[in-house]
């Protein structure tokens, strides 16, 4: 009978040590003391891991002094920025600006070799967890084998009959206890190296994660980087390096934007009137698409980092990746209410939307419908243009792009308020 029990109490513990094996809570949590440590331990075991791990502070000290020197550029725009409009100031913040991304360039590119050093310090760490984690495995392992040799074929009743040995007995059962406490702290252990594992594990997806936001990120860098290069040199071209010529061409720039916002706002007031009269309402959504497949924005919605918010604030987003000639979509149906492509002035499209809403489509290269038209939501209605010089370009771009407004009662409004 005291047989069968042993029996019946190895197999639970070798139970046990299986549901150790697979049903181990992942802690998220950060590592406590006694993690730190062991890492400490395996840096120092492994000169590879010591090794990653100085490059990686010497990559963190390198960011640290560009982010100082990027903030020196950016308070010099601010201040730049609220001083009187002119050909040096503009020219300054451009400079500034171009500084200024052109270290943030260089910090997207170390942390992305930082970020890869990490990824591959984490690996390593990962292969010294899982070798510790076999190692725990053969130690209870081998403490089950000791707990079946005590027990197999010994009845504690039959040795104290038997040898009349109070002390013999008392041995016995003292070993037989030790090692199941044995067992009991090996299989704590290895739950505590499992959850370390899940966590370097867990870490190292999301520094996969950020290393491909961080080359998204550096792409989005450069190309502003270009874009304010290509500001400077239409700003330089157009005005010969000439004060008198600046102010000339910002006069100009300004006069047209306000025409422009004026004429789409009564536009829009004597389509909504003229469609509310005979009826012709256009259906309305439950929500908006984004007209064309980039979802790079180069600019913001009242951006203050537009290169030409000293002429105006930006009221739109522009959509960037999308070279010279790209097929874009009417964001939602409604009733073509202006169609302006008048040579290398600013094209644009007007459409009226139910409920006080219209969108306005900038920059465009071509246009695929007419004033009065009724376009479906998803319908291409024309093409991107904002290479300068080019038919719809108008005076001032910065490069080819989609300008898209959202405006509501006329006002512009945020179009990321709308766009899922």
């Amino acid at each position: 009978m005291k047989k069968s029990f042993n029996k019946n109490k190895i197999q639970l513990v070798i139970a046990i040590l299986v549901m150790a094996n697979f049903l181990i809570p992942v802690n998220l949590l950060a590592q406590d003391g006694q993690g730190a440590s062991d890492a400490s331990l395996t840096e120092q075991l492994d000169p590879e891991i010591r090794r990653l791990k100085q490059e990686i502070d010497k990559y963190q000290q390198q960011l640290t002094e560009l982010d100082k020197q990027r903030q020196t550029y950016e308070n010099s725009i601010r201040a730049k920025q609220q001083e009187i409009t002119n050909l040096k100031n503009q020219t300054g913040i451009l400079n500034d600006s171009i500084a200024k991304l052109a270290l943030e360039v260089l910090q997207s590119e170390l942390e992305i070799q930082k970020t890869q050093l990490e990824i591959e310090n984490n690996q390593l760490e990962i292969k010294h967890q899982e070798n510790e984690i076999n190692g725990q495995k053969n130690q209870i392992g081998e403490v089950i084998r000791s707990i079946d040799r005590q027990q197999r074929g010994e009845n504690y009743l039959e040795i104290l009959i038997l040898n009349g040995n109070l002390g013999n007995f008392f041995k016995e059962v003292n070993e037989l206890q030790v090692l199941q406490q044995g067992l009991v702290d090996k299989l704590d252990s290895l739950n505590e190296l499992k959850d370390r594992l899940d966590q370097k594990k867990q870490a190292l997806e999301a520094r996969k994660s950020q290393l491909i936001k961080l080359r998204d990120s550096l792409k989005d860098k450069n190309d502003k980087l270009e874009r304010d290069k290509l500001v400077k040199n239409q700003i330089l071209g157009r005005t010969k390096g000439q004060e008198t010529e600046f102010q000339k061409l910002l006069a100009e720039v300004k006069a047209e934007q306000a025409a422009i916002n004026s004429d789409i706002q009564n536009l829009e007031l004597e389509a909504r009137k003229k469609l509310q009269a005979t009826g012709q309402l256009p259906a309305d959504e439950s929500s908006f698409i984004w007209p064309v497949p980039s979802r790079a924005i180069t600019a913001y919605f009242h951006d203050p980092d537009y290169p030409y918010r000293y002429v105006f604030e930006h009221p739109a987003i522009d959509l960037g990746k999308t070279p010279q000639g790209t097929p874009f979509r009417a964001v939602k149906s409604g009733y073509v209410a202006r169609v302006k492509l008048n040579g290398a002035s600013y094209g644009y499209i007007l459409i009226v939307h139910a409920g006080g809403l219209s969108s306005v489509y900038g920059h465009i290269s071509k246009a695929y419908v007419n004033e009065g038209d009724y376009v479906i939501q998803g319908q291409v209605i024309g093409l991107t243009g904002g290479t300068p010089g080019t038919t719809g370009a108008g005076n001032l771009t910065t490069g080819p792009h989609l300008h898209l407004e959202i405006r509501l009662n006329g006002i512009p409004v945020d179009p990321l308020q709308y766009l899922p």
